[in-house]
């Protein structure tokens, strides 16, 4: 193929394709609260709480066609992760374990659910921060590590603009403890069940 017409088709095809239209996306905010239950970390945990029921809230954007792949960026924030209910606290208040991450969104087709609740997986990467101090501020904990969040849910409209989004996932630092006194203290891990409300933008 002499090179001016192979240069023709690749610009073309490139104008074919800049030229296509895109599949209509719809972006959502979505702020949550909820549950937060079934934890771990093997960062100082003075009072054992890591593993009880708390409270959590945050907010979601996600951007979704009527096609089955979609994006989200998402924020979680658990306060007083490192403090349990009792009459002699050790960890002074303020503190709180937060995640932020994003990722992508398998979801059932607008088509199959005909305006009803989507059912979707979501898989996201990004970071976890915990923050905790003792009242004698013997262990200062301020900590960042790598995490993934695989979750799944089911998200819809009840209007044109607003909706409810159900959603359940579980949230886990790729970072470990190898035996290392440099490495202690970089694992954690929960589980959050939420509601929130989906807003068109």
């Amino acid at each position: 193929m002499p090179f001016a017409l192979r240069r023709a088709t690749f610009f073309g095809l490139l104008f074919v394709v800049w030229a296509a239209p895109a599949p209509a996306q719809d972006i959502f905010a979505a702020p949550f609260m909820g549950l937060k239950f079934g934890g771990g970390t093997s960062i100082v945990d003075l009072e054992i709480a890591a593993e009880r029921r708390a409270f959590t809230l945050g907010a979601s954007l996600i951007v979704l066609s009527n096609g089955i792949i979609g994006y989200e960026a998402d924020f979680g924030y658990v306060p007083r992760y490192f403090e349990r209910d009792e009459s002699l606290p050790l960890i002074k208040p303020g503190n709180y374990v937060l995640d932020l991450s994003g990722g992508v969104i398998v979801a059932l087709p607008a088509s199959v659910t005909r305006g009803g609740l989507r059912p979707y997986v979501v898989g996201s990467v990004g970071l976890i921060n915990a923050q905790a101090a003792d009242f004698l501020e013997v262990f200062l904990i301020r900590r960042t590590v790598p995490g993934y969040k695989l979750g799944v849910g089911a998200q819809g409209l009840l209007s044109n603009s607003l909706g409810v989004r159900l959603d359940l996932r579980h949230i886990r630092s790729f970072t470990g403890d190898d035996g290392s006194l440099a490495r202690v203290g970089r694992r954690i891990s929960y589980s959050r069940l939420t509601i929130g409300l989906l807003f068109r933008l």
